[in-house]
C-alpha cells in the first residue's frame, strides 16, 4: 500500500512540475499562463486540498475487501478490531482514521455494490465523499 501511495504521489508531483514548466514556456513573455497549461495544475491543486483523500481511499479499500468475500448490505469500519470479523451480523473491517479526518463514515451501506463513504476534514470542516469507483467529490450542502 505504501509503494502504491509513493508512486501516486510521485506521479502527481511530476504532473504538477511538468504543468508548471509548460505554463512558463512559450507564452511570449507575458504573465498569462500558456493555453491549457493550468488544467493539470488545477487538478493537482484540487486533489491536494482533499486532506482526507488517504482516509477515504483506505476506507474504500476496506469495504471493497469485505465485498470481495461476500455481498454485504452493510460494512462497519472500526478501530477496535485487528482483522476482518463478523459481529452482530455485520462484516467489521479494521480501519483507523488519520488525524486529518475528524469523522469518517463508520457504517457503510452497500446497495448492489454501490456505496459512498464520507470523511470530514479536521482542518477545513469540509466533508468529502468517495464512491465505489474511487471518485472523490465534495459533499453538496
Amino acid at each position: 500500500m505504501n509503494t502504491k501511495k509513493m508512486w501516486t504521489t510521485g506521479l502527481a508531483l511530476m504532473i504538477a512540475v511538468g504543468a508548471l514548466g509548460a505554463s512558463g514556456c512559450g507564452n511570449g513573455g507575458s504573465n498569462e499562463p500558456a493555453p491549457g497549461g493550468n488544467a493539470a495544475t488545477q487538478e493537482v491543486t484540487e486533489e491536494a486540498t482533499v486532506d482526507v483523500a488517504d482516509d477515504l481511499q483506505r476506507a474504500r479499500q476496506a469495504v471493497l475487501d469485505a465485498l470481495a468475500d461476500d455481498d454485504w448490505a452493510q460494512v462497519m469500519l472500526a478501530s477496535d478490531v485487528d482483522q476482518p470479523t463478523v459481529k452482530y451480523g455485520l462484516m467489521v473491517m479494521p480501519f483507523v482514521a488519520s488525524d486529518a479526518a475528524s469523522r469518517v463514515t463508520g457504517t457503510v451501506n452497500v446497495d448492489g455494490g454501490n456505496f459512498v463513504i464520507e470523511a470530514e476534514s479536521a482542518t477545513t470542516g469540509q466533508t468529502w465523499q468517495i464512491d465505489q469507483d474511487g471518485n472523490i467529490t465534495e459533499k453538496a450542502e
